[in-house]
Formats: structure tokens, sequence, C-alpha cells
């Protein structure tokens, strides 16, 4: 009988098909035989990159890859080099990739991270897979904040270390060589920021006026009809993060604003959060919406997406389905993409866990996938704790699978926020906890 992924979600559990050893653990892929006189089509050539993720640090990560046919069956396995980087031919019928590695959580240990990604055989830059592991000391500093002679504060100003808590004896400092405060009137009238260099031979970061030179410009409200949450933020090319956080809430609307004299790109953001009962299961809803704020504060408002009451249903009937099919096209046009994210817990004496995260086109169907010797099938029953749809998109550009396909392909190569064609980024996010 065909093993499956995913049970229907009345039993909960999952079952892994086992290869047998013989395509597990080779780096060379397979060549079709030539016939006649013909020539051999040419094999696919993709290259991508595995990392680990701690303490705000990326750590090049040599990890392995399965190939997968169509039906999901492993037709050959590589690993990424010492440089976490993947580049060559993959196998003869190569139609999915998986990426596998192991995570570490704070409470859970370490447990084996999957990510797939479907229909890869138009790609080339699969772009970076990443393995996060949860440390409980990072190597922070605190650093005491002088602010005696930062008269905005004696003036009702607040001061903001770069997110949205206020600050004021000091700040943790976790390894970066600059630090982002700013300082915003009692009454949101004015906002200023500056970029302070850590200091390297003292753990005082002194504050003056003189240091917030940079103006901060308004950003004149437009709201989506189901909006509840809004922020500003600024985005650093260099180090991509976000910095300047700014939030209100939508029934209680204050002034925000953008520092378009020190961040590369600004963005003015609306979100929303809802939760709803499928039977016994909790479906948490969340939806986002992200605009380019201009130098000067203006912005074409990208609308909040606006989930179909049925949203939460076909999560369920997707966790219920025969052969993993489906299709969330219906939620909003804009939307293109598909994260299925699953996480399981192995009935056995230790109570592993694993976790799987499937990337595909907006609708299709997830294979019957099975990893051989590089990640055999757990023994034990494996029960489904958690289920993440998050369907994505960018408005503006055009929905079918190839130009989708040429949108992820900019996106892996990197600065894509840098282009006008990536500001319109939306997304909904459906969680269920099945356990």
């Amino acid at each position: 009988m065909k093993k499956h992924l995913l049970t229907p979600l009345a039993a909960l559990t999952l079952t892994l098909t086992a290869c047998g050893g013989g395509s597990s653990g080779t780096n060379t892929p397979e060549k079709g035989p030539g016939t006649g006189g013909g020539v051999t089509a040419p094999l696919q050539k993709i290259s991508l990159e595995a990392y680990t993720y701690s303490c705000q640090t990326e750590t090049p990560y040599a990890t392995d890859i399965v190939f997968h046919d169509e039906a999901g069956k492993p037709v050959g396995t590589a690993k990424t080099n010492a440089e976490g980087v993947f580049s060559g031919e993959v196998p003869k019928d190569t139609k999915h990739v998986s990426v596998l590695g192991d995570e570490v959580d704070a409470d859970d240990g370490t447990y084996k991270k999957i990510h797939t990604l479907l229909d890869t055989e138009n790609r080339t830059n699969l772009g970076k897979f990443t393995f996060y592991r949860d440390q409980s000391d990072c190597g922070c500093d605190t650093y005491t904040l002088d602010t005696s002679e930062l008269s905005f504060l004696q003036s009702g100003y607040s001061l903001y270390n770069g997110y949205t808590t206020t600050v004021s004896d000091s700040i943790q400092v976790c390894s970066q060589e600059e630090t982002y405060f700013s300082v915003v009137a009692g009454d949101k009238s004015e906002a200023k920021a500056t970029i302070i260099k850590v200091p390297n031979d003292s753990n005082v970061i002194k504050l003056t006026d003189e240091d917030f030179s940079h103006q901060g410009v308004e950003v004149t409200h437009q709201i989506s009809s189901n909006a509840n949450f809004i922020t500003t933020v600024g985005y650093f090319e260099k180090t991509h993060s976000y910095r300047f956080w700014q939030y209100t809430f939508a029934n209680d609307l204050s002034p925000l604003y953008v520092f378009p004299s020190l961040t590369d790109h600004s963005f003015y953001r609306q979100s929303f959060g809802d939760s709803n009962n499928v039977g016994d299961v909790n479906v948490r809803i969340n939806t986002h919406a992200r605009s380019r704020v201009n130098s000067d504060g203006s912005y074409v408002l990208n609308e909040l997406p606006t989930p179909p009451t049925s949203l939460s249903e076909d999560l369920i009937a997707f966790a219920t389905a025969s052969d993993l099919s489906y299709d969330f096209s219906s939620a909003d046009s804009r939307l293109t993409s598909v994260y299925i994210d699953f996480s399981f817990l192995v009935d056995d004496a230790a109570e592993t866990r694993f976790d799987m995260s499937i990337q595909g086109y907006i609708q299709g169907q997830v294979p019957d996938l099975s990893f051989g010797d590089v990640f055999p099938e757990p023994v034990g029953n494996a029960t489904l704790e958690q289920l993440d749809i998050f369907l994505y998109g960018y408005a503006g550009n055009p929905t079918d699978k190839k130009s989708v396909d040429g949108l992820i392909e900019e996106i892996a190569q990197g600065k894509h926020l840098t282009k006008e064609k990536f500001s319109n980024y939306l997304y909904i996010n459906l969680s269920a906890s099945l356990n």
C-alpha cells in the first residue's frame, strides 16, 4: 500500500517511505544512456547554500541534499561543502530537492529539519537554506547609556534602541559594530535618529543632542479596512536587518516616521490577526502587506489581504487530503507561493521531533517524499503537532508559475529589496496546533 507523507487528520500520524540504500550516499548524478547516434540531453545544473543561524550570525553548514523524482523517491544525494555551497549537476529525473540538517531548540534540543523545494526543474539558483540553533548565551554585552547631555529626555521625548521598546539606563549589544537609536516626542510631533559605533574600549555609550541630526519624515496613514496594526521600519542592505521600528494601532492612530537620510529603504506595513475554530482545532490567522516609502514620506498603499472565511477549512482539508493536494489560489489573486510547515513528535522513549518545510507554487501536490539512508523512517509513530501554511506574493507582478519562478530566482541572488518589483510584499499565515 502506498505510504503517504501525512495520514488523515483524524489519525495525526506520519509515515515516511524508506528507500533502499541504492541511491543514498552517492554524489554522482545518474546520467542517461545515449541512444543510437543521438546526443544525451544535458543534466540540469543548480546551486544552493546552507547555513546555521545562531546569535544573529550565519555560519556555513556542510549538510545533506536529497534529489527526488516527481513521485518523491530519491534519485541521488549530495552534500554542501565546508563553505555551505553545492553547485553542479543534479541526477536525471530530478523534480524536487531537499536539504536536511540539524536544528537546536531551547526546549526540545536537537532535531532534524527538512527543507523541500517542489518543482525545481526550471530553477538554477535555489538560494539559502537556514537551520536555526538556539543558544542560551550569545556573548552579549551590557552597555551603560550616558544620557546626561541628551536634553531630549528632559523635554518629554522617549528613547528607543532601534525597536519599539523604550530604553533608559542600559542596552544589550550582541555581535554588532553599530547600534541604532531614535528619540520621539511625547506628543509624537517629531522624531530624530542616529547610528552610534559600539565602543571597543568602554562599556559606556554616550548620547548627546548633536548625535540626533537625522530628522524623521512623517508618513501619512492610509489604512486598509481590516488592518489593526501599523508599523514603519527602515531596512539596511549591508546587515540585511530592519531597524527604527515604530508602531501604532488602527483604532488609535498616532504619527509614524521613517529616516530616509539613514536607511537604505523604508516601508509602511499593515497587519491583522485573528483566530477561529474548525471543529476542535483552533486556527490562527495573520496577514501582512508592505509598501515602499519614498524619501518624502509618500507611498502607494499595498492593500492588506482579506482572508476568505473558508481558508481555515482549507487548511484542515489539506491535512486530510489522501493525496496531499492543495489549492490556495482563491485566498487572494496576488498570492503566488506557499510554505507548508509540519512539526512532528515521534512516539518513542526519547519523544524526539522533526520538522518539514515544503516550498511550492500556490496550488499543487506534496509528493510522497522519502529520503533513503539520509533520513530513515523514524522508529514509532510520528504525530503531527503543528501545521502552518504561509501564502505570499509580490503584488503587481505576473502570477503564472514561470514568472513566479523568475522572481524567486532573483530573490535567491540577494538584494531583491533594492528592486521596485519586490516592494509590495504580502502574506497570509495560517497556524494550527493539533496536539
